[in-house]
């Protein structure tokens, strides 16, 4: 590839940002320009992450410890869902562990987490005592060391960060607002005009350009395939509630009368937002539900409107879409830079064809990225299965939303607990949910009819009770995470 390669991505937020320092890592020598406008913004409310994204951090040599400083980050060992059923308890979908590995003599060596999740599950045993991250979560600690974990942070302070390192990096920034995308004979992206006149030259580009899709759907107008019949959250509004003490290290999902309410915590605030069914609700009315359960008046700081869905080719001529661009489901599980940091780590498999533009290969791209939503939407319907019955939103969402086909084989396994690691791997993919996540939300939700089913996998190592006593010497040693999060911060 030429050394004076000239790339361009378009759209300052997190998925931007990611994409220049992506490309700068994997084309040093060439020219990277992104183009932001500060007068259209960010979308700024994806504040939770998965721990792909910290890999993706580590990978591009980013110093993890200013970041979490500069965004007012925290760190995040979980999801809690709270009153999914209808009955207040809650459960936890936690990142995996490493505090031991786990082996079946005679059948497999390393690897049998999912293996020990579904002992617990046989024997019925607490996920929150005998699993080390949800233990963790459950006494608002973090152990960095023996877990995967992510990240929550300031969505407008991370693209600042993000944008300093960036300069840093010999990465160019020109603010201004987009005019035109010019093509050339073949429909290529050759160049940007500017409300200033000026002219962008490019060889190739990246719309990070969120919601506003300027160049995958405004220009190329791609097909956009809906998730609408899958899904029901409609809308969102985001706002903040005052930071609690104890800055607990996960993200709260709980379940309300005709959607969900995210909490996130930060140091300086905790991140907040409801996202609902206008089929049942209003915004106004969205509002006073959030109002009386949180007892305070609220300042609604955005009103999304939900539109789930993917473009059929995310890669079209000279241009990939990445983030909110090509594809959005909803603000469950975190599955937007989720899902970006998939593509991103699928461009290199494909940095040849950047240069070539071979047909079978962005066609190849084009499936797994679509793989990837399938499978994700897949997960995210999932939760939705639950047994409340207060709301019609509740008692009719089967009926409402069809399921998706990629969880049609899988939930009969998951209710008969006969759900193996085959069915959830596809070698066509680069975000998916692992096994011990469908387990969690399965078993968090009640769905598991048939809890007998280890016959040949009984003798795990270590066992559960091993296992528990592994967890409870280890969690007096487990930093505090409110604690550890002052100490970044110098706060007595």
């Amino acid at each position: 590839m030429s050394d004076n390669k000239k790339f361009v991505v378009v759209g300052g937020g997190t998925a931007g940002w990611l994409t220049a320092l992506f490309i700068r890592q994997k084309f040093p020598t060439s020219n990277i320009t992104l183009v932001k406008s500060d007068e259209i913004g960010i979308i700024g409310v994806g504040e939770a992450t998965t721990p792909n994204l910290v890999a993706l951090l580590r990978s591009l040599k980013l110093d993890l410890t200013s970041l979490l400083i500069e965004t007012n980050g925290s760190i995040k060992n979980a999801i809690q869902f709270k009153n999914w059923n209808g009955d207040d308890t809650s459960y936890y979908h936690s990142f995996s562990e490493n505090l031991s590995g786990f082996s079946i003599p005679n059948a497999f060596s390393t690897d049998c987490f999912d293996y020990y999740i579904k002992h617990l599950i046989q024997d019925d045993l607490s996920f929150e005592e005998y699993t080390y991250t949800a233990k963790l979560s459950s006494e608002n600690k973090i152990d960095l060391n023996s877990t995967h974990w992510a990240l929550h942070f300031d969505a407008n302070l991370m693209s600042n960060h993000l944008e300093r390192v960036g300069l840093g990096r010999n990465i160019n920034v020109i603010n201004g607002i987009i005019k035109d995308v010019n093509q050339d004979a073949l429909g290529n992206v050759n160049s940007l005009s500017m409300d200033d006149g000026s002219l962008i030259d490019v060889d190739f580009a990246f719309d990070c350009s969120g919601f506003n899709r300027l160049i995958i759907g405004k220009l190329y107008n791609q097909k956009w395939i809906s998730y609408d019949k899958y899904l029901p959250a409609k809308k969102a509004i985001a706002f903040w509630l005052e930071p609690e003490a104890e800055m607990r290290p996960y993200t709260s999902a709980i379940a309300m009368k005709y959607g969900w309410s995210w909490n996130i915590p930060l140091l300086d605030r905790i991140g907040a937002g409801y996202v609902f069914d206008t089929d049942y609700i209003t915004t106004a009315e969205a509002v006073d539900e959030m109002e009386l359960y949180y007892g305070k008046k609220l300042e609604v700081r955005k009103v999304i409107n939900i539109n789930a869905g993917r473009y059929e080719n995310v890669w079209v001529k000279n241009c990939i879409a990445l983030g909110l661009s090509s594809n959005f489901i909803e603000p469950l599980e975190s599955t937007s830079l989720f899902l970006t940091v998939g593509q991103l780590s699928l461009i290199s498999h494909f940095l040849n064809d950047i240069e070539t533009l071979n047909e079978a290969s962005i066609k190849l791209f084009n499936e797994v990225i679509s793989n990837n939503m399938e499978n994700t939407l897949a997960f995210v319907w999932l939760h939705y299965l639950t047994k409340r019955t207060d709301t019609e939103f509740w008692k009719n969402f089967a009926t409402n939303y069809d399921m998706p086909e990629k969880l049609k084989p899988i939930l009969p396994l998951i209710k008969s607990n006969n759900l193996r690691y085959l069915n959830t791997v596809d070698i066509k993919t680069t975000a998916s949910f692992p096994m011990y996540s469908y387990l969690q939300v399965g078993h968090g939700l009640g769905l598991i009819e048939n809890s007998k089913n280890l016959s040949g996998y009984e003798n795990i190592v270590p066992n559960p009770i091993e296992y528990k006593n592994i967890i409870e010497s280890k969690i007096n040693t487990a930093s505090n995470h409110t604690e550890f999060i002052k100490q970044l911060h110098k706060i007595t």
